[in-house]
């Protein structure tokens, strides 16, 4: 008993989260640190006069508390918060079982049996034939449970087989459901059906040709990858708390083919955030520091409260108009939201996961969000590490309107002109390789004398990014100057904003909000949704139409540029006509 009591006596208080499956980001996150990647001691070193198990290592400090909790770098002094490694592998969890097909329309339909989900074709032995239907479709049978169930066409239960096609090509071309509903003569009920119908099969279909695109030849279509997102708004779903429903939409693009590798919102529909905070109330999990809490994943309701307090606590009002303004937003009140950073961490390692068999050099490019960035560094940290993996992110002025921009992008054409000498006529006719070398020789030349880490300002403005600034994160001294100038010409968000501006443009439920001055800065619009688990299917639908199928005028889509697809993908090869 008195070497038990003297073990506890000593034992010292982890001041870091565990790991959790092998999967650990609390580290120095500044790849110009030589500590990038390196793990510290994870525990306090108040105790017990214990020395730390690397002496030569700094062992930096861990302060705050909540969610500002942070490590600061013994070498460069550099904070990184400290993150909770559970929460980002439950996320990465949810989002590659996304991934695989659920099997539901091939397998055993009783909830409860252990066969739901598990297809005739991927498990044939839980399964025995049992004849035919009237329709001549293969019936089978449940070994476990002994039910029936019919494999066959998937829309043989319809009745107006046409309709599928008209409401696909409808919702995808800027109508809102209930135009939808009046113009293919459906009734609302029917119309949500439809879209089921269509998500269910857009599921089927990418977990079929796409899967986690780990069998790309990358090295052939291109390494660069661009990463941004976008809030969406859903109405309030009820007039107590007028208050809208803000998501995020977090996509990744592939530079050269415009393919939307990922893209996900942040928001769970199986989630139930009053379980979560009933969970935490019982086993303490309030107390503690989110970054070591057993739910870390989504957020609650009293915490939401206290953010929306403290991001809008120094905003004044007219007192006049304070009563009928609500700054604030609100929870779904279905399914569970996301943490942001939760959500970003896990996209990371989901791309991680898609190019981790290649051995080429991969490059990718965030918007100017910090804790993006972090999340990247944190998810490629040992590909960073060997050279393989780089990392920047882009800050240009996106609320310029058009005359300004083509104002800016006439003078960066005329400062590109006199810094190579050359006539418009010369500059446009020059072929895009030798254009290309002619901007790196002269942005190689603006590099001299610039320090190491910090952030270059492009010289010839662009339509589509003005004024922009490239921040490349994993700079360091043996990076020649040569490829750091092509590094920062290739920093571009061009890829995934367009598809963002699609969305916005194409997808009805999905467009900019509008605020008007009688309704007091709230942004209610009648065409936009009240369901976040519909958005999800929603969007979902519009990346696989942009990625495969593509409008008449569309050429090459990009699964074709990417080599998933010899051609367009047409309606009656979604639904198996």
């Amino acid at each position: 008993m008195k070497s038990v009591s003297q073990k506890s006596a000593t034992a010292r208080k982890r001041r870091l989260p565990l790991p959790f499956f092998g999967v650990d980001v609390n580290f120095c996150r500044n790849a110009q640190c030589a500590q990038f990647g390196i793990f510290p001691d994870p525990r306090d070193g108040r105790g017990g006069g214990l020395s730390s198990a690397n002496t030569n290592f700094p062992r930096g400090e861990v302060g705050g508390s909540g969610d500002k909790k942070a490590f600061t770098c013994g070498s460069c002094g550099q904070e990184s918060v400290v993150k909770n490694n559970r929460a980002i592998v439950e996320e990465y969890t949810r989002l590659r079982r996304l991934q695989r097909p659920d099997g539901a329309g091939r397998s055993c339909r009783k909830n409860h049996c252990l066969s739901n989900g598990k297809s005739v074709d991927d498990r044939p032995e839980l399964y025995r034939k049992s004849g035919r239907s009237k329709a001549g479709n293969q019936r089978y049978t449940c070994k476990r449970c002994h039910s029936t169930f019919t494999v066959g066409h998937p829309a043989r239960t319809h009745k107006r087989r046409s309709k599928n096609g008209e409401v696909l090509k409808l919702l995808v071309h800027g109508n809102s459901l209930s135009k939808i509903s009046e113009i293919a003569d459906l009734a609302p009920r029917d119309v949500y059906r439809k879209l089921d119908f269509i998500h269910a099969r857009v599921r089927e279909f990418t977990a079929r040709r796409e899967g986690d695109l780990r069998g790309v030849d990358w090295e052939r279509y291109g390494r660069r990858f661009a990463t941004d997102g976008q809030t969406l708004t859903l109405n309030w779903p009820n007039r107590k708390k007028r208050a809208s429903v803000a998501v995020q939409h977090l996509c990744t693009a592939h530079a050269n083919s415009g393919y939307i590798v990922l893209g996900h919102l942040q928001f769970d529909p199986a989630g139930d955030m009053e379980q979560v905070e009933i969970d935490m109330a019982l086993n303490g999990d309030i107390k503690k520091a989110r970054c070591m809490r057993r739910h870390g994943r989504l957020w609650t309701a009293a915490e939401f409260k206290k953010y929306l307090d403290d991001i809008t606590a120094k905003v004044v009002l007219d007192p006049e108009i304070a009563a009928d303004v609500d700054l604030g937003l609100q929870l779904p009140h279905e399914g569970g939201l996301v943490r942001q950073d939760t959500q970003q961490y896990a996209h990371a390692l989901m791309l991680r996961r898609m190019v981790s068999h290649s051995g080429c050099r991969f490059y990718f490019v965030q918007d100017g969000d910090a804790g993006l960035s972090k999340a990247f560094l944190a998810a490629f940290a040992p590909e960073v590490q060997a050279g393989r993996v780089d990392i920047a992110t882009v800050a240009f002025d996106k609320y310029q309107v058009n005359d300004i921009r083509e104002a800016l992008w006439a003078q960066g054409r005329r400062d590109l002109r006199n810094d190579l000498g050359l006539s418009a006529h010369q500059l446009d006719s020059l072929p895009e390789k030798i254009f290309n070398e002619e901007i790196d020789r002269e942005i190689v030349k603006r590099l001299a004398g610039h320090r190491l880490g910090t952030p270059f300002a492009w010289p010839y403005h662009t339509k589509s990014e003005p004024s922009r600034v490239v921040d490349l994160k994993t700079d360091r001294p043996e990076l020649t100057t040569e490829r750091c100038a092509r590094l920062i010409r290739l920093a571009t968000l061009r890829s995934v904003d367009s598809y963002f501006h699609k969305i916005r443009s194409n997808v009805r439920p999905a467009s900019r909000p509008v605020s008007t001055p009688s309704s007091n800065g709230r942004t209610w619009d009648r065409h936009f949704l009240y369901r976040p688990e519909m958005l999800v299917k929603i969007i979902e639908i519009y990346r696989f139409h942009h990625n495969w199928m593509g409008t008449r005028q569309t050429k090459r889509t990009p699964a074709m540029k990417l080599g998933l697809a010899k051609g367009r993908i047409y309606e009656r090869d979604l639904f198996g006509e």
